[in-house]
């Protein structure tokens, strides 16, 4: 199949009025194009002599994508010129404005893989192969083009770490989020003190006077951003992790009673070796240990999201279970677990009401934090004192403010809270197990930014190479090359 029109921008959406297309076709999901300079005078830059072409030259581009999904096989063909006058000789070939000089790559070729770089789930190697170009080059051209700045602190800013690990003071990440719109402010290498204070104290105090809330999980120097860098701003402790730090001490009680009865299982193992002069030294899970290890959502799931089950033949148990069933069997286990129960959703309880409110908030809170002080469960007088230290910032996380809705486009209230952030971490890690480990974090937060930023910008001017190529990684150890 042949294609007739003899457009170079039909094709390449690249205008070029001095060449044309001499063959063309399509076949399969590759276009092939072959295009040739046209013949006219040419005169010398140097003396203004008329110049005479001295044979051919052939250039195969690499191959390329199209918007419209195709591959190119691209060929061009041009002349060798040389000066008629005898006293110049000067020498040129034609060029062709959608080739890079020197290389063997189209122009438009480093936009389609910066383009490419917005899919975060995307490694460099796998950009390279899609392109036909080296991973280095993927790497260089985005480098060179990439570089976005810090976005200004806003009224409503989010903070988390996300493990990182490219050196033992650069194991987290610190990350900066507009509660708001969810963008991301800024990434820094490392949570730690020494980078913090630097980057912080380099941004006006005007700006982060700006800063009313500050979200954040339990990590007391987080909190201590208020009184360190943001003067006017509350710390807010995010709800989630109250939670699950609560779920993760029920999470422990149930794997030591779990213990409890493997313990019984191992000594009535023995026992039963010696009477029957065996030495079997494992055995079936019991019953007991079996519910333990798959019901634990009965004390850890939420109540409001619990759904009945209906009755399914379970083959290790030899019966019918529902979710009645395994509610039943397992409560049984542990003379705590109804009382675990119950003070756990208790609190659940008050964290899902008293939306804006916060004055009837921290009058519940000290009601609770004064009902668990008295539990005979070590695990809720833990939990009351944890409430008593953060009862401020807890108290803080009720409040709700006006965000942007993206679908609708219109202000509505949203509780104060990590979840924004705790979404966008899944990416990091992505990116950084996909690159299986992290050394140039330049890169890791361009592209990380790149990402998540609508309106983000190239660079006008490329860096330079000598910048480009500026980092140094790790020194390449001893490896044998393969022979083929």
């Amino acid at each position: 199949m042949f294609y007739t029109k003899n457009d170079i921008t039909e094709w390449l959406d690249i205008e070029d009025k001095e060449s044309e297309i001499i063959d063309s076709g399509i076949i399969g999901d590759t276009k092939y194009l072959t295009i040739r300079k046209k013949l006219t005078p040419k005169y010398c830059p140097v003396c203004g002599s008329r110049m005479h072409s001295h044979g051919q030259f052939h250039r195969s581009p690499n191959n390329q994508v199209l918007s419209d999904g195709y591959k190119v096989k691209l060929t061009v063909i041009g002349r060798n010129w040389e000066c008629s006058n005898e006293e110049c000789r000067y020498t040129c070939r034609d060029e062709f404005p959608f080739l890079e000089k020197y290389k063997k790559n189209t122009k438009i070729m480093p936009m389609m893989i910066i383009q490419a770089m917005k899919d975060i789930h995307l490694s460099c190697r796998q950009i390279a192969e899609r392109f036909h170009v080296s991973d280095t080059y993927v790497h260089d051209i985005f480098t060179a083009y990439i570089d976005l700045p810090r976005l200004p602190l806003t009224e409503y800013i989010s903070i988390d770490e996300v493990f990182v690990n490219m050196a033992p003071d650069m194991k987290y990440a610190l990350i900066i989020m507009d509660f708001s719109t969810g963008n991301i402010l800024d990434i820094l290498p490392s949570r730690r003190k020494k980078y913090t204070e630097e980057y912080f104290f380099h941004i006006p105090l005007q700006e982060r006077n700006r800063v009313k809330y500050l979200i954040c999980d339990m990590y007391n120097p987080y909190i201590n951003y208020t009184i360190t860098y943001f003067h006017n701003a509350k710390a807010v402790v995010d709800s989630f992790h109250v939670i699950q730090w609560l779920l993760r001490l029920i999470n422990n009680y149930i794997n030591d009673v779990k213990k409890k009865y493997q313990a019984r299982d191992r000594k009535k193992l023995v026992e039963d070796n010696r009477s029957r002069n065996r030495e079997f030294e494992s055995q079936r899970d019991s019953k007991e240990v079996y519910i333990l290890k798959h019901a634990k959502w009965v004390l850890l799931q939420n109540r409001s999201n619990y759904q009945y089950h209906e009755p399914r033949f379970n083959r290790f148990l030899g019966r019918d279970m529902d979710s009645t069933s395994w509610y039943s069997e397992f409560m049984k286990l542990d003379r705590h677990f109804p009382e675990i129960k119950l003070e756990k959703d208790l609190y659940e309880d008050f964290n899902s009401r008293y939306l804006n409110d916060p004055l009837s908030a921290s009058a519940a809170l000290e009601q609770l934090i004064a009902h668990y002080a008295k539990s005979e469960i070590d695990i809720f007088r833990k939990f009351s004192r944890l409430l008593n230290v953060y009862h401020d910032q807890i108290i803080n996380s009720f409040i709700a403010v006006p965000v942007a809705d993206t679908e609708e486009h219109e202000a509505r209230l949203r509780r104060l809270s990590n979840g924004p952030m705790e979404s966008f971490n899944n990416e990091p890690s992505g990116l950084r197990s996909n690159s299986h480990g992290i050394t140039n974090f330049n890169f890791f937060r361009n592209r990380l930014l790149w990402f998540s930023r609508d309106d983000a910008r190239i660079l006008a001017i490329p860096k330079p190479t000598r910048l480009v190529k500026s980092f140094r990684g790790h020194k390449r150890g001893k490896y044998r090359k393969k022979m083929y």
